[in-house]
């Protein structure tokens, strides 16, 4: 399995000099790139491959001392994106999805450098220290906050200029970890006035952003005259508002996926299809700040690497169904509580996620023998009658 480390990067003000200085010419490269294979399209009625534009590559090192003092790697990165730019256009092509022919970039808008091969040389330890060592480029100190991987196990490298501080990501191939015993199961529903609610009857609130300072920013940037310094700064100082608020986010998200993975050794979750819930103009900010496909697919990444089995079902019904007799009850948005004639009565969110963890638990096979959930929701309904669970089979 592929997981991938974003570290910190400390540099000089040379260093970041530098830095920009390769960004530009990668920037170059890709536009000479995109120019060639659209001259030659229509020439020849063909497009030039990667492995053309790499030939191409070797030779315009040998005759321009300025890109062969930098590793080849640098710009195999740049020509590898447009490679990939022209695949994905013909892929939308053909599934008819909007195409989006790739455009040329301005060379202040480029700022990711990627190596995807050879990684393992160019990150050393010295001493205490780790050091990211690539030929033309600024020595790279690493900051780190957690114990990395071998570096024999390094795969990819990306470089990144964001608005606050330059980061490297840096990914690992590792060996997948054994599947753990299920034992501890649980299902999650994920909402807009609780943002998760697990089956067993915990909630996590929902995410309210603050943006007054950001309507203040975006507002000082309307006012100034574009393409002036005065609104290059006020475009600056909202970029990095914006990624204050997206890194506290992101960081929210992976203390509450990694608790969630230490917590329970099976995790059932709902296949949402965010994209077409957006057309809902009332729901659409809502359903953005809840972030419900980041939380999914790092949730995803960190079962993985814990050796925890993670499913997703088909969310349809999940909420009309009974979670314990398994009869249909129609109900709108607006109506918070499940009410079954069987006499079930609970929160609706808390009912679907009892059903995310049975139709998860359905997916994957064998026997799950009762779990403390099961107990727990038995106590709570005990004066509702007997509860009536499905049969359940699961398979790890």
């Amino acid at each position: 399995m592929v997981r991938t480390y974003k570290c910190r990067v400390k540099l000089s003000m040379s260093g970041h000099e530098a830095l920009s200085r390769v960004f530009g010419m990668c920037a170059t490269l890709y536009n000479t790139c995109l120019e060639e294979r659209i001259d030659c399209y229509k020439k020849t009625g063909e497009s030039r491959s990667y492995y053309d534009q790499c030939k191409a590559l070797t030779e315009v090192r040998a005759d321009d001392p300025e890109y062969a003092s930098i590793s080849v790697q640098v710009f195999r990165g740049a020509i590898g994106r447009i490679d990939k730019a022209y695949k994905s256009f013909f892929r939308r092509v053909k599934t008819k999805e909007k195409a989006g022919f790739p455009r040329f970039k301005s060379s202040r808008r480029w700022r990711t450098i990627e190596i995807n091969d050879q990684c393992w040389r160019m990150l050393k330890r010295e001493g205490n220290k780790l050091v990211l060592k690539i030929k033309g480029l600024p020595r790279m100190e690493v900051k780190s906050s957690r114990e990395l991987p071998p570096s024999r196990l390094l795969k990819a490298i990306h470089i990144t200029r964001k608005p606050l501080r330059t980061e490297v990501a840096l990914s690992y191939d590792l060996p997948t970890p054994e599947a753990k015993p299920v034992s501890n199961p649980v299902g999650i529903d994920m909402g807009i006035l609780k943002r998760l609610t697990l089956s067993d009857g915990e909630t996590v609130e929902k995410r309210e952003i603050d943006h007054r300072k950001i309507i203040r920013l975006q507002r000082s940037v309307s006012r100034k005259v574009k393409g002036s310094n005065n609104r290059r700064k006020a475009v600056a100082l909202l970029a990095k508002e914006w990624q204050r608020l997206t890194d506290g986010e992101r960081n929210y998200i992976h203390r509450l996926t990694a608790e969630l993975v230490k917590m329970y050794d099976f995790i059932a979750v709902e296949k949402l299809k965010t994209k077409n819930m957006l057309w809902d103009r009332n729901l659409a900010r809502s359903i953005s700040e809840q972030a419900w496909g980041k939380f999914a697919a790092l949730l995803n990444e960190k079962a993985e690497s814990a050796g925890v089995k993670m499913v997703e079902v088909d969310p349809r019904g999940t909420s009309q169904e009974c979670s314990s007799c398994g009869a249909e009850v129609k109900k709108s948005l607006s109506i918070r509580t499940h009410k079954c004639t069987c006499g079930l009565e609970m929160d609706r969110d808390l009912n679907a996620a009892i059903n995310i963890l049975h139709r998860g638990i359905s997916v994957v096979g064998r026997k799950l023998k009762q779990s403390r959930m099961a107990g727990r929701m038995k106590m709570k309904r005990a004066d509702v009658g007997p509860v009536r669970p499905r049969t359940v089979e699961i398979t790890v």
